[in-house]
């Protein structure tokens, strides 16, 4: 059994050895410390927002940089930023160009250096006669971000999914993801023009009925779950050319009929929700492939195993399932990982409420004259929005723990 663990020690060590070796390719997109990050785009990023895996990917991801993001999603826009006009009557809302403005405005205040740009799903509607529209409003949006972004401001195109078929009475999505490729080829070549990288989630994430663990992606076909959003977050984290994350096995011992080891991680694993998750997450062990945080275990004698941090059963499972990829979704990474994604979705509602207030027609638009006078709290949400990333700053750095693995004699 010891030497059985000192190969597993040596199995996770190699292994974390051979994936650092194979990402010596230079990623698509560099993250350098100091980065302001934007997401710009439709409700693909408005509803992360609300649930924060991607941002929080990223953020566990170099723990080492001090990363801030800035969410300006906003459901139902497109490339022309229309859908963020104010109201300027019962029914009717302000001049064409005034939600492009707005967003101006908002970019030249936040000053990114990194931008997220995902549209394409709203106008793939329009069919084969939108993409020349389209690409004329991708590229006029593409040189607003760069003037009024910070200087040599790098740009990342995000494609949109696929429309899943989630099976009828749902409109069946064949002739539409015709239509999205459609999209999708123009902001690529829109993207090799400019320079700019490029993910495609169309093709990299695929159809979530087909995944490993035969789940939907989507409340609709469109709308991605939180699952989804945590899939597409591991997915995006790939796409951009960074290789999974693991665990480092250290200080090996045994007393008794235990053994235990420390697991250093570079970086927090990120853990699925458990609402909509498969029941193999929901219990905290999965041998499916994972792209999350993972051990990997050589062969094992028979019997029962248990992975345990302190009292927390991490994993367990017979020994003929060890020696696959046991992904780690229980134990005190999560947890961590866990506030720190709350403390994520917290942050990005104050600054929600900072460029995006609830009435704000009464409190900017022609209703003004009644509310107006409540503009001048606006400013008092950054303030809040600092604070929050002084404790993300803190929360995003892995703590090192010791595991038991427990051999429980066969029956």
């Amino acid at each position: 059994m010891v030497k059985q663990l000192i190969c597993l020690a040596m199995a996770a060590t190699s292994l974390l050895l051979a994936r650092l070796a194979g990402a010596k390719e230079k990623p698509k997109v560099e993250f350098r410390d100091g980065d302001r990050i934007a997401f710009v785009g439709n409700e693909f990023f408005e509803r992360d927002a609300d649930c924060g895996y991607i941002e929080t990917e990223l953020t566990t991801r170099f723990p080492d940089k001090n990363l801030t993001f800035r969410n300006l999603g906003y459901s139902g826009d497109t490339v022309r930023a229309d859908a963020r006009n104010l109201c300027s009557g019962w029914a009717t809302f302000g001049p064409a160009d005034q939600g492009f403005d707005r967003l101006k405005n908002l970019i030249e205040h936040i000053k990114p250096t990194l931008v997220f740009v995902a549209y394409g799903m709203n106008e793939s509607f329009d069919g084969p006669k939108g993409v020349e529209p389209f690409v004329q409003g991708l590229g006029r949006m593409l040189d607003m971000l760069a003037a009024a972004g910070a200087p040599g401001v790098r740009i990342v195109l995000v494609s949109p999914i696929r429309h899943e078929d989630l099976g009828r009475p749902l409109p069946d999505p064949t002739e539409h993801n015709k239509n999205i490729a459609l999209y999708i080829d123009a902001m690529e070549k829109i993207a090799r023009e400019r320079g700019c990288a490029f993910i495609n989630l169309f093709d990299a994430l695929g159809d979530g009925t087909k995944d490993a663990f035969h789940t939907p992606f989507t409340v609709d076909g469109i709308h991605l779950t939180p699952y989804g959003y945590w899939r597409t977050a591991m997915v995006l984290e790939a796409a951009l050319g960074y290789p999974p994350r693991t665990f480092e096995v250290q200080d090996l011992r045994r007393q008794g009929e235990v053994f235990s080891f420390v697991a250093a991680g570079t970086m927090l694993p990120l853990a699925p929700p458990p609402s909509d998750s498969p029941r193999a997450l929901v219990d905290g062990t999965s041998f499916l492939p994972a792209q999350g945080a993972s051990l990997q275990f050589p062969a094992l004698a028979p019997g029962r195993y248990v992975l345990k941090v302190g009292d927390q059963v991490v994993a367990k499972g017979a020994a003929e399932q060890w020696p696959k990829r046991v992904a780690l979704l229980k134990g005190p990474g999560v947890d961590q990982e866990e506030q720190l994604r709350k403390t994520v979705v917290a942050k990005n509602f104050d600054f929600f409420n900072f460029w995006r207030p609830d009435n704000d027609t009464y409190i900017f638009g022609y209703r003004k004259h009644e509310q107006g006078r409540n503009a001048v709290e606006i400013p008092r949400f950054e303030p809040l929005v600092e604070a929050k990333e002084s404790e993300i700053a803190k929360l995003r750095v892995p703590v090192a723990h010791v595991y038991e693995l427990i051999h429980e004699k066969s029956e």
